[in-house]
């Protein structure tokens, strides 16, 4: 009994240590496991019960007050993303829009097209879109517009596709370390500009690559005005602290509840890695996890997403945060 006391009071100090790690520098050890609060947050939570129902003393309730004040702080953290009503006079136009990343080796191509062709969306952003090099020709019966496909087989591959014309869209690489993982583009939607950014992200724990990434994608947004749809794989979870001053600093807000997309074996304890991220007057009405993620290592991301038009539209634009 006196080992597992100790056992799960020195695992519940550990874990209020991990959760406490990103406030004391950005290097990326630490923001890594800023990505993973919620986790760690969990597992303080449950180890401080269990050193308080061995212990029972008063003294022993310092651990669960602890987990449970950062467990209050992780809830802040993640609501201060969180979009704000839309207005439900405003008249709108609803947009589906597909976030997925493949995987290069998936040889599950065919599937997946079908699948895109079922869904009939009206935006695709895909990542890592080997599987459906072959299949482009067939989908572009559904999705005519396309950036990214004349580059297809070379860098990252990533992909958008599209019902609507695309205007105005650039390509470039965010980082060193992967070529083409940044895709900027607009639609007109009844007359409402609204721009496309699809793009991915290197893992945090390649050094600091992924904060170079986003200092990149911050300065490439911060000249955007007006409604922004963003989608893709970030490989962190939007409590990383690189992540939540980027969103901030752009004007990007998340859905309330965001799926867990990572990994496909254990959904249940996952992490949501992949993300679409509005901004306002943009809204995110659904969003949903694919049911079967065709033999790739994510889970897509299926999205309705509301855009407002008519008059009283216009005075609805957003702008980035300022520096």
């Amino acid at each position: 009994m006196c080992f597992l006391r100790s056992l799960f009071g020195i695992c519940a100090v550990l874990a209020l240590m991990l959760g406490v790690l990103p406030l004391l520098s950005h290097a990326w050890p630490f923001v890594f496991f800023g990505g993973m609060r919620l986790h760690i947050v969990i597992a303080a939570v449950v180890f401080s019960l269990a050193f308080l129902a061995l212990v029972r003393s008063p003294w022993s309730a310092m651990p669960l007050l602890a987990a449970l004040w950062m467990a209050t702080w992780v809830g802040w953290l993640h609501y201060g993303l969180v979009q704000p009503g839309r207005d439900a006079d405003q008249p709108h136009v609803t947009l589906k829009l597909i976030e997925f990343n493949m995987l290069h080796s998936n040889r599950n191509g065919a599937a997946i097209a079908d699948w895109l062709e079922a869904q009939d969306a009206d935006i695709v952003y895909a990542l890592e879109s080997n599987p459906i090099w072959r299949h482009l020709d067939t989908l572009s019966e559904t999705y005519p517009y396309c950036a990214g496909c004349a580059r297809a087989g070379f860098g990252d591959d990533l992909l958008v596709l599209s019902k609507f014309p695309l205007q105005d869209v650039s390509t470039m690489s965010l980082g060193k370390l992967a070529s083409n993982r940044f895709i900027r583009s607009r639609i007109d939607v009844e007359g409402r500009q609204v721009t496309l950014v699809a793009m991915h992200l290197t893992k945090p724990y390649f050094d600091d690559l992924q904060q170079e990434e986003l200092a990149l994608a911050r300065r490439l947004l911060r000249t955007v005005e007006g409604p922004v749809i963003l989608g893709g794989d970030f490989n962190s979870s939007l409590l990383s602290p690189d992540i939540q001053a980027f969103a901030k600093s752009t004007g990007l807000r998340s859905h309330a509840h965001e799926p867990r997309t990572w990994p496909v074996s254990a959904p249940s304890i996952g992490l949501p890695i992949d993300h679409i991220l509005v901004r306002p007057p943009a809204h995110i009405d659904t969003l949903a996890r694919m049911e079967e993620s065709l033999g790739s290592n994510h889970f897509g991301l299926i999205a309705e997403i509301s855009v407002p038009v008519g008059p009283l539209a216009e005075t609805g634009g957003a702008k980035a945060a300022d520096p």
